[in-house]
């Protein structure tokens, strides 16, 4: 602060009261060089420290008039300022401490400040002619000052006012001396005044960290092996896996892992598009890519059972043979790539019946009317050591609307056709002979196929041979049962006679070969030789305890697992 500036009055004094700084010098500088002799010390209020001391400390209640010079009779005397004897004196103006009210009332041009009547240079008369107590009276302080310098005064201190706040709510103090004008705002700023304080930061959470199988880079990956994701601190909120095609994929309950379903192609490029969300929702990308291996070996599909868009019997399974065997240690993940869906849905299982062969059958005949579908997504899946699928497969058909079988009663040499659950037909018939090259296959089978006429022929030594065309032949199995006419032999229904085929009359053989259809279930009874299942279809005379023992993979049920 400059010397001959205290409190309450701006920088450059009553100068600013319409008068250069050149000039307000001049005029000053015989006063100050007055002013600047030294004074004795004084530790309390006399009425001879002058009029503007009394001015700047009277009480606030009113303005002064011209005998508030004197302090009153029950009012204390002010205490001055104390000044350090050790210290260059400073020059100190006192200014008018002017009550809130005066600077809330209503000023403007020709009044003063917190006055009712109009401001003039003559403070005894009002201009409206009114007496006023609160007009500015001759030896009064506004009598004293230029309005100007009573407005520059209390724009001060409404300023210093304001600075006491500001100090509290910052929680600032009001230190420093008059002197050197350090501090800022102490005044009555009590504690408490604004009571706030600088907001929180917002919450910081960890980056989602990301880990993937394959690694970024990554070359010559298994395709039959699934691709993972994991994040820690944070959740997955989207994963693409695309290069040879879109491939799906399964999110963990906790969304912090994901891995993809089915199987990749070989030789391929494939690109991982992830993000995932922090604690905060903040989302975070990463990409990786990877190729997979080109195989040193394959495996195909040769033969599919049984065929699409075909309507078959209640006994069809369905067969899918392989162009080479497969190792039991690669059979569950080839069983799990071949998806069988039905409508209605029903549970069933693949069983290998050879090592280059499995079926897929419910665990009871098929229900009428219902619709197969298979899905061997086998491409990219792994076969063996070096050995991989290269080509996916697909079958469709449905199951006829009626349920046929015939039971073959070897020890009665009868036949019983039965028409969803109804008997249709009763006939007489005959088997093979006891000698164990001829006894005819007990079990439970499906037709195979039809022909009229088929050549049959054998040559068994002793003169045992033939080469004959049948008619009306119904095959059952690959080793060459048939149902078929028989016109020849004169012991059907009495001895059983045949190389192994069921004779019929040429009437009931040809009924039979009408009304059947591939996959209808014809079951042999009352022989001690059963049926493999891979001599035609013989699933059917497994238990399905049995069934489920020549299955990797277990029961599924649209492709999913279920209990067997």
């Amino acid at each position: 602060m400059v010397d001959g500036v205290g409190p309450g009055i701006p920088a450059g004094g009553e100068g600013a009261d319409g008068v250069n700084d050149a000039e307000a010098a001049a005029n000053r500088a015989p006063d100050d060089e007055a002013r600047r002799e030294p004074r004795q010390r004084q530790d309390s209020w006399s009425p001879d420290d002058g009029q503007a001391a009394a001015a700047a400390d009277a009480p606030t209640a009113a303005l002064p008039s011209a005998s508030a010079d004197q302090p009153s009779a029950d009012q204390p005397a002010p205490v001055a300022p104390s000044i350090d004897p050790g210290a260059e004196t400073a020059v100190i103006r006192h200014v008018p401490v002017l009550p809130p009210s005066v600077y809330a009332a209503e000023s403007g041009p020709g009044y003063a400040a917190g006055g009712d009547a109009p401001y003039t240079a003559d403070g005894n008369a009002p201009a409206n002619g009114t007496s006023n107590d609160n007009a500015a009276g001759p030896g009064s302080v506004f009598s004293r000052l230029p309005r100007r310098g009573v407005i520059a005064a209390g724009g001060v201190l409404a300023l210093a006012a304001i600075g006491g706040v500001a100090a509290a709510v910052t929680g600032g103090s009001g230190g420093g001396s008059k002197n050197n004008g350090a501090g800022t705002g102490g005044g009555t700023g009590g504690a408490g005044v604004g009571g706030g304080s600088s907001p929180s930061p917002s919450p910081t959470y960890p980056v989602p960290a990301f880990s993937t199988v394959p690694a970024n880079g990554a070359a010559n990956v298994d395709p039959s092996k699934a691709v993972t994701v994991s994040v820690a601190n944070g959740t997955i909120t989207s994963v693409q896996l695309s290069g040879g095609q879109e491939t799906s994929g399964t999110l963990s309950d906790d969304k912090s892992s994901w891995t993809s379903n089915g199987v990749l192609k070989l030789d391929t490029a494939y690109q991982v598009q992830i993000q995932a969300a922090d604690k905060g929702g903040k989302t975070v990308s990463k990409s990786i890519s990877f190729t997979t291996l080109k195989p040193s070996a394959t495996i195909g599909v040769l033969e599919m059972w049984p065929g699409s868009d075909v309507s078959v019997g209640v006994g069809q399974p369905i067969r899918v043979q392989f162009t080479n065997y497969v190792p039991s240690s690669y059979r569950a993940d080839v069983e799990k790539a071949c998806v069988v869906t039905t409508n209605p849905p029903v549970a069933g299982a693949w069983n290998w019946v050879d090592s280059d062969t499995m079926d897929w059958r419910p665990q009871d005949y098929w229900k009428t009317g219902t619709q197969v579908s298979a899905a061997l997504n086998l491409s990219g899946v792994r076969a063996g050591t070096h050995q991989y699928f290269v080509k996916n497969h697909s079958l469709n058909f449905t199951i006829r609307d009626t349920d046929l079988r015939l039971i073959v009663d070897t020890k009665a040499f009868k036949a019983t056709a039965y028409q969803n659950g109804q008997v249709i037909r009763t006939f007489p018939i005959d088997t093979g002979t006891n000698d164990p090259r001829f006894v005819t296959w007990s079990g439970t089978l499906a037709v195979l196929g039809k022909g009229n006429p088929v050549e049959m022929k054998g040559d068994y030594g002793n003169g045992d041979k033939y080469d004959e065309f049948v008619n009306w032949a119904t095959q059952i199995t690959y080793t060459g049962t048939y149902v078929h006419a028989a016109p020849w032999d004169g012991q059907i229904g009495q001895v059983n006679s045949s190389h192994g085929c069921i004779h019929a009359r040429t009437s009931d053989a040809t009924w039979f070969y009408n009304i059947s259809h591939v996959g209808d279930v014809v079951q042999v009874t009352g022989t001690g030789k059963t049926v493999s299942t891979t001599n035609g279809f013989g699933d059917w005379t497994l238990s399905w305890t049995k069934w489920l023992s020549g299955s990797a993979y277990g029961a599924t049920l649209g492709g999913k697992p279920v209990s067997g």
